[in-house]
């Protein structure tokens, strides 16, 4: 551990993991490097001196056997899904929307029925399950973070609180059967965050029963390329997938695709079906897999770098124009996407003076690295800013039309896939 030497005293961990997280062959090929980084979810308490931070390499790699991109180092699930871990599903509108409208599909593709049960690895706050409760099932959560458990049991959904690892699932099938049938187990975004995917896998398959369906959801790679999405790479995404990778991994531990479909939340997902007995190809599997072997995945990652130094090149001179000409620029909401795009870009609470955020659990902080406060997102509409800077820019559809219907009358700034001014 080496310091940095700055003003906030920040510790820079020079460690790399040098072979694969699946296969553990070394070798792999460095594609693109963002330097070194906080944990993104590690936002401090906003004050005069906020404490010092530990900067992690964030750099994504190649293995060709298993066809996966991940990072070259490997931060402990328990380091960024612990107590200091503030994501909250039910703090987004549009996600309450999506997994509602998701629970009502699942429940008619697989002839779900009262009584059945649903279990989510990482369920967080609980907005997923109580959409299936709602509909008459037995559900149970499985959550690691502490914040996020107290709030699905106080609304009255049951969580185990531990990381999902070895041994558990026989316990949770001991308390469950035979009182009702496991249906379906769910992994939202959580495949690329557990920092044992073999041993999680592993212990998926345990849980699973003959008829289970094991449904995961995970950022796909041929949106993150085709976007620029960089900004979706921090240490909480351990692996970056693509069908094709996803299909090699499951068959390792003895799950086989059955179907597959593309959908359009963060930026773009990949929602896969599996189960422990084979089936054949789907035609959405089919598609997905030819879609991807059209796409140069991996020689857009290696010339990925230019390009974000161009658009660096472009916010900055933006904000600083603005700036000059005396306009006020804010940030509306606080992702964790958005301490990578505002760390490597280097935007400086100079340039952006505070971000507008509903999450209550963010409010009230700075953002990890650039320390750039986080405020309630009513600032937009009593302070009327010139800008307004979209970080949830994935989402900016929905946010657009909802701001200004609540009267917000600024233009606002898309930073990814490239910086766009919308009137």
């Amino acid at each position: 551990m080496v310091t940095t030497g700055n003003a906030h005293e920040n510790n820079v961990m020079t460690g790399r993991k040098l072979v694969c997280q699946v296969c553990g062959l070394g070798g792999m090929e460095r594609l693109l490097d963002l330097g070194n980084q906080p944990l993104c979810n590690d936002f401090l308490p906003a004050g005069d001196a906020p404490g010092p931070q530990t900067y992690y390499p964030l750099c994504i790699c190649f293995c060709q056997p298993c066809s996966l991109v991940q990072l070259d180092y490997v931060i402990p699930t328990e380091f960024s899904f612990g107590d200091q871990y503030t994501y909250l599903t039910g703090s987004s509108e549009s996600l309450i929307k999506y997994y509602s409208q998701l629970a009502q599909r699942l429940t008619d593709k697989f002839g779900l029925q009262p009584g059945d049960t649903v279990i989510e690895i990482g369920s967080n706050d609980g907005t997923f399950l109580k959409a299936f409760q709602s509909l008459g099932m037995e559900v149970l959560g499985i959550e690691g973070a502490s914040k996020s458990c107290e709030i699905a049991v106080a609304g009255g959904i049951p969580v185990v609180q531990q990381f999902f690892g070895r041994g558990l699932s026989g316990t949770i099938k001991k308390q469950l059967q035979p009182r009702s049938k496991i249906r379906l187990v769910l992994a939202m975004n959580v495949l690329a965050h557990t920092d044992n995917i073999n041993e999680f896998l592993a212990e998926v398959g345990e849980l699973m029963e003959d008829d289970t369906v094991f449904v995961s959801q995970s950022h796909w790679l041929a949106a993150l390329v085709r976007k620029f999405e960089f900004d979706t790479i921090y240490h909480e995404h351990l692996r970056y997938y693509t069908l094709t990778s996803l299909t090699r991994l499951f068959l390792r531990h003895g799950l086989h695709v059955e179907d597959a479909e593309l959908v359009d939340f963060y930026g773009g997902s990949i929602l896969v079906y599996t189960r422990k007995s084979a089936c054949g190809e789907s035609e959405g599997v089919k598609s997905i897999l030819a879609e991807e072997a059209e796409i140069n995945i991996i020689e857009s990652l290696r010339n990925m770098k230019q390009v974000l130094l161009n658009n660096r090149a472009r916010l900055l001179s933006l904000l600083v124009d603005l700036q000059n000409a005396g306009k006020r620029v804010v940030g509306i909401g606080a992702p964790m996407k958005a301490s990578t795009l505002l760390n490597f870009y280097g935007v400086t609470p100079d340039l952006l003076g505070s971000i507008g955020e509903v999450n209550q659990l963010k409010i009230g902080t700075v953002v990890p690295g650039v320390r750039i406060p986080v405020v309630d997102e009513e600032i937009l509409f009593a302070e009327q800013p010139d800008y307004a800077l979209i970080l949830s820019w994935n989402m900016a559809d929905f946010l657009i039309p909802k701001f200004r219907s609540r009267g917000y009358q600024g233009k606002f700034i898309l930073p990814v896939p490239q910086v766009e001014v919308i009137d």
